[in-house]
């Protein structure tokens, strides 16, 4: 059910952890972005590097439309408020390449090399958090120019 107003509320790191491995989200329009963005982590593992073009500018485009997102949702930042290293999008994007590490981890390598990718997710996870966190009450601004090609 959506509740009036959800679709502006900035997800947290277990809701973002939950869409990467495809679980329900309730349609919200980033973590529709966030699940799409590690099922093409996970499809771009197995195809060769000459077809990976569409499938990154397909990750480009869900960054786009997070980044869009977060702006929309978020109040504008306070006067001097630090400037975070990286977007919201770019963040999400690394976070669903390692959850798809991850997964290929799991099938592959012994136990101790999918726990320690799991650690690396949730540091990283944990950063997010405390980025949505301080963009929900205006303490960190994002890059100015956040569709810079990188």
């Amino acid at each position: 059910m959506n509740r009036p107003g959800y679709d502006r509320v900035l997800p947290g790191k277990d809701l973002l952890l939950a869409a990467f491995r495809g679980f329900p989200h309730a349609d919200h329009p980033m973590l529709e972005a966030a699940g799409e963005l590690a099922q093409l982590h996970l499809a771009r593992e197995c195809t060769p590097a000459a077809e990976s073009v569409k499938i990154d500018r397909r990750r480009t485009e869900l960054v786009r439309v997070i980044d869009r997102w977060v702006t929309l949702a978020t109040p504008v930042p306070e006067i001097g408020a630090p400037e975070h290293l990286e977007t919201v999008g770019r963040l999400v994007d690394r976070l669903a390449g390692m959850t798809a590490q991850a997964f290929a981890a799991l099938a592959f390598a012994p136990e101790a090399v999918f726990y320690d990718a799991w650690v690396r997710i949730e540091e990283l996870a944990d950063g997010y958090q405390d980025l949505i966190d301080d963009l929900r009450t205006g303490v960190r601004r994002l890059p100015d120019d956040p569709y810079d090609p990188w």
